[in-house]
């Protein structure tokens, strides 16, 4: 009889956790690849072009190749940088903290031996978690080098889980986010970009500070907030460069 509840016992505590640990993961790649892959192909800023979706059981590698004019120290030519975008997923990841269920773990990595030596240099990683009340927070913190200069941005997100199947109109609609960038001021005032940037200066967007540009970004409620001047983020979606 004791080894019957033993064996129940047991039972009832393995399987959970080779469900979780083993069935899971793959689920959650199935359901995040498509949103990655479509967030991508929406920075048309920079052409991105989706190569491969490389899916495994947990891990997926999406490799992608980036073409702009930022990418090179003048700003006149539009070398074409290749990247993967590593993601971990899954509740194997129990490093996380502060969350029932980790969704993934992203890296954005130059692909080995593609990208010319010395046009730029980027790398950043994300950590995307659902909290019990059904929110998904997204946190990240990215560098890169762009007109010869060092450039970083660092975002914190939310919103609610149900809406990532709705389209990304509908994530930014609910979405709570903070962007915060810092920018190498002096390349930016020797590229391409310097007037943009002036102008950016002159209506507070941007401030200038030890020779970096920084701006925050905020959306809360439908309005985007941009270092204290709030305008309806509608503006934006209806932009064509949003399209």
């Amino acid at each position: 009889m004791l080894k019957k509840l033993i064996i129940l016992t047991l039972s009832l505590t393995l399987v959970p956790i080779l469900l979780v640990t083993t069935v899971l993961p793959p689920l959650t790649g199935l359901l995040i690849r498509p949103p990655l892959h479509q967030a991508l192909e929406n920075a048309q800023v920079f052409n991105i072009k989706v190569s491969d979706v490389r899916a495994g059981w947990f891990s997926s590698d999406i490799h992608f190749s980036a073409e702009s004019s930022v990418f090179s120290a003048d700003g006149l030519t539009s070398p074409t940088q290749y990247a993967i975008l590593h993601v971990n997923h899954g509740p194997i990841m129990w490093h996380l903290y502060d969350t029932l269920f980790a969704v993934a773990d992203i890296r954005l990595l130059p692909a080995p031996g593609q990208s010319d030596p010395g046009q730029t240099n980027f790398s950043g990683s994300g950590i995307l978690r659902l909290d019990p009340q059904g929110q998904l927070h997204f946190d990240a913190i990215t560098g890169f080098t762009a007109f010869a200069g060092d450039h970083w941005l660092e975002t914190s997100a939310m919103w609610p889980a149900s809406t990532s199947w709705q389209g990304w109109r509908a994530v930014l609609s609910a979405m709570q986010l903070t962007l915060a960038i810092d920018a190498n001021a002096a390349a930016l005032a020797q590229s391409p970009a310097a007037e943009a940037l002036e102008v950016y200066r002159q209506q507070g967007w941007t401030r200038l500070s030890n020779g970096r540009a920084q701006t925050t970004i905020q959306l809360q409620d439908e309005l985007l907030n941009i270092n204290g001047t709030e305008m309806p983020i509608g503006l934006f979606l209806d932009s064509p460069e949003m399209l």
